[in-house]
């Protein structure tokens, strides 16, 4: 009787000690900003074209109130955190009677990858899934390109915010303590954003080859993928 009384007793002490996380969940919205270049509407077969993204690990990011759906531009810090999963893919362009996530062309196979060893990356149908390296407060990821078939085409970088079922595990980070709940949901990829808030992203190509009308999200077409042709 006596232990028990000491139990419930030092049971009650904790919980007064101990400050119990909020009630709360938030969703965080980033930007991965790449750089693509040289720059061209058109490369010859034998030309490289790179991929590059070099950005600090603090960031701008829209955060979301799950329960109530507002939203907020706060500045956080993430330091060498995994973003899982992230990806790089190329399309090619066959047709235009169908939107670009329908062309079901992989123009992978069109391309030799030039890989920097200093990075984790393997390839799928489609491209290349990878992670960053995380130095000096500061993630980066590089890759090359080299055109070996003719052909139009349209690089798209994409995240996943979860694994896949098996592996069950979330884009969850402890920002703030007294919150339960803090998720990254949306990743964005801006294409050589320019300070005068253009992108060079070949768009025009795209309206060339393409139907916009026909598009789910033209904007994300615009800024974050990029369109070329491989003579």
């Amino acid at each position: 009787m006596k232990t028990a009384a000491i139990l419930i007793l030092s049971c009650l002490l904790l919980s007064v000690s101990c400050k119990k996380k909020k009630k709360c969940s938030r969703s965080y919205k980033l930007e991965h900003p790449v750089s693509v270049y040289p720059v061209k509407d058109s490369y010859d077969v034998g030309d490289t074209i790179w991929f590059e993204m070099n950005f600090p690990d603090v960031f701008n990011a829209t955060v979301i109130n799950n329960f109530t759906g507002t939203e907020e531009n706060q500045s956080i810090q993430l330091k060498d955190f995994d973003f899982h999963r992230t990806f790089i893919s190329f399309t090619k362009l066959v047709g235009n009677t169908v939107n670009s996530a329908g062309q079901n062309t992989s123009g992978w196979p069109d391309f030799t990858a030039v890989y920097q060893s200093e990075f984790t990356q393997s390839e799928d149908e489609y491209g290349v899934e990878y992670r960053y390296k995380y130095d000096n407060s500061t993630y980066k990821y590089k890759i090359g390109i080299i055109c070996n078939q003719s052909g139009r085409y349209i690089y798209n970088s994409s995240f996943q915010h979860y694994y896949s079922n098996a592996e069950g595990q979330y884009n969850e980070q402890d920002l703030t303590p007294e919150c339960e709940s803090e998720i990254i949901t949306d990743i964005r990829f801006p294409i050589n954003k320019q300070s005068n808030g253009t992108y060079l992203t070949n768009y025009h190509l795209f309206e060339q080859f393409m139907n916009p009308a026909l598009e789910n999200d033209l904007d994300r077409i615009k800024k974050e993928c990029f369109t070329f042709v491989v003579n």
